[in-house]
């Protein structure tokens, strides 16, 4: 729980803080910090980054959860390999 709500409280303060300085704020990044939450607080954080799509031309997920990597319609799935890192668009 401490986890979404530090999520909504970031979130909170960045569109108010680009509302203040009259800039866009066209990109969100949430880079991990889902493998604290249980299937119920990984589907309220679904629920969440969904309702504000609006708000963003883009949001980035960076996560290793199964469930969470599901749940967007379009990834970029990073696979580390011996001869290096592939990269591949779904």
């Amino acid at each position: 729980e401490a986890f979404r709500i530090d999520f909504a409280v970031r979130i909170a303060l960045s569109k108010l803080l680009a509302r203040r300085a009259g800039a866009p704020l066209p990109t969100l990044i949430i880079d991990e910090g889902f493998g604290t939450q249980d299937s119920s607080g990984i589907e309220k954080l679904k629920e969440a980054i969904n309702s504000i799509q609006d708000d963003f031309d883009k949001i980035l997920v960076i996560t290793h959860i199964e469930e969470l990597r599901d749940a967007f319609p379009t990834r970029i799935d990073v696979v580390k390999t011996a001869q290096g890192s592939t990269l591949s668009l779904s």
